[in-house]
């Protein structure tokens, strides 16, 4: 069983709706919320309220149904706060039949007035946090016209607690950099669950992957996942199967549970006919060993930010794989073998996608080849946090070893993230898009 938390809402416009407030907070956003969540607002008449109401959510949401304080809806900026005593009292509780984990968190919503925190998280690979304190949301950096890449990122962690403060602010400096889209990886279950409601809140700019990682087959891999990570897929905002696939450097899960895991996912990305966002480490046979009992099936199956050797490379483009780059090839050590492997053209053009895999993989290339604006973007990373506005960095790291211009790699690199997962042009629509509560 777990419980709901009362919430006063304030400073409404007089004609606001109950509809009003459950698009604001997202509380139509998935079934669970639907069931378990309820609002009260007082009206002095049809049509007209008294400015003030109650939103009753599950327990688990109380802290990011807060972070919605001080944005604007309609022309002004509602209070929300734990309801008083008076009302129920702010320690009231009703208990209801709990259907996620209490650790479940949804996304942050699109919103133009959204207030910052001064804390922040960030995560390290075994996701021990690491905290760190902030002064707000980061200057945006300007780009001049003439210097911005046209850009897909396929490959970032936007629902991680290491943007759950200034998710906007990312985005917003994603954008003013060239990159108009962004495809959201999914880790776990409620990542991917938040991925979905992080690109349902922001159409056409965000896309989802969903998936189990290797990391965490063990702990949370089973048929109920299996099921509901099935359910996700079919939604038209999921353009991927991932971050799936097998580790064997690492083994912070049992390698039998990795297989099983990456078996089942595979067959899911059959079914849908979405491309496999796939992770590979130190398990090259085994990886290809699984795929080989899909053949003629697979869909379009791209390596997430390839690590591996100049002949696993070669590999996986003879099979018609693409290669995910990201800030790895930018370490002047780790990343050499894989500048070498473009260098020697291993790795034609047609065939590379880029992503920032953020917060991870900073691309700390050295500074003495670092132009003014990327100076500014690596600058902009918070310690131990990167940023999807990173990405050009890479872009003009791949031009290097290439040996043509970065406006060639952006060009062909976004053309080939079109085509794999299908990234359509907007439309235009003048419908608000709905916003959701919460990150991961």
């Amino acid at each position: 069983m777990s419980t709901n938390r009362r919430f006063y809402i304030g400073n409404l416009s007089l004609k606001v709706t109950k509809d009003d407030l459950r698009r604001h907070f997202g509380l139509d956003s998935t079934p669970y919320l639907r069931s378990n969540s309820w609002i009260e607002l007082p009206v002095e008449r049809p049509g007209m309220s008294h400015g003030f109401g109650f939103i009753n959510v599950p327990e688990q949401l109380a802290s990011h149904l807060l972070q919605l304080n001080g944005t604007k809806l309609y022309d002004r900026f509602i209070k929300v706060e734990p309801a008083n005593t008076q009302m129920g009292g702010r320690r009231s509780k009703v208990s209801i039949p709990s259907m996620f984990p209490s650790s479940y968190v949804m996304p942050i919503p699109q919103l133009a007035n959204y207030p910052y925190g001064m804390n922040q998280y960030s995560h390290n690979m075994k996701g021990r946090r690491n905290r760190q304190f902030l002064q707000g949301p980061n200057e945006i950096v300007t780009v001049p016209e003439d210097r911005i890449l046209q850009l897909i990122d396929v490959g970032v962690n936007l629902p991680n607690k290491a943007f759950s403060r200034d998710i906007r602010n990312v985005i917003e400096q994603a954008d003013l950099v060239g990159i108009k889209k962004m495809i959201l990886t999914g880790n776990t279950l409620q990542m991917s669950q938040s991925a979905v409601l992080h690109a349902k809140a922001h159409p056409h700019v965000l896309y989802a992957s969903v998936g189990v990682h290797p990391h965490f087959t063990t702990k949370e891999w089973n048929e109920k996942t299996a099921r509901e990570i099935e359910e996700l897929a079919k939604d038209p905002v999921v353009v991927a199967i991932g971050e799936v696939g097998l580790d064997f450097h690492r083994n912070y899960s049992d390698e039998k549970a990795q297989v099983e895991a990456f078996t089942k996912q595979v067959e899911i990305a059959c079914e849908v006919q979405k491309p496999l966002l796939a992770h590979e480490r130190a398990s090259h046979q085994k990886f290809i060993e699984v795929l080989s009992h899909f053949s003629g099936r697979l869909p379009s199956i791209v390596i997430h930010c390839f690590t591996g050797s100049v002949s696993e490379m070669s590999a996986y483009v003879a099979m018609g794989f693409y290669i995910g780059i990201c800030g790895f090839i930018c370490k002047d050590s780790p990343g050499k073998a894989l500048r070498d492997a473009l260098k020697e053209g291993v790795l034609p053009l047609d065939r590379i996608l880029l992503e920032s895999d953020a917060p991870y993989m900073i691309p700390n290339a050295p500074e003495k080849e670092l132009d003014d604006v990327c100076k500014s973007l690596l600058k902009r990373c918070q310690p131990g946090r990167n940023e999807p506005c990173t990405l050009p960095i890479v872009a003009h790291t791949v031009a290097k070893c290439l040996g043509v211009d970065a406006e060639e790699v952006a060009r062909a690199s976004t053309e080939n993230a079109r085509r794999v997962f299908d990234l359509k042009l907007p439309v235009p629509t003048t419908q608000p898009a709905p916003t959701a509560i919460g990150s991961e």
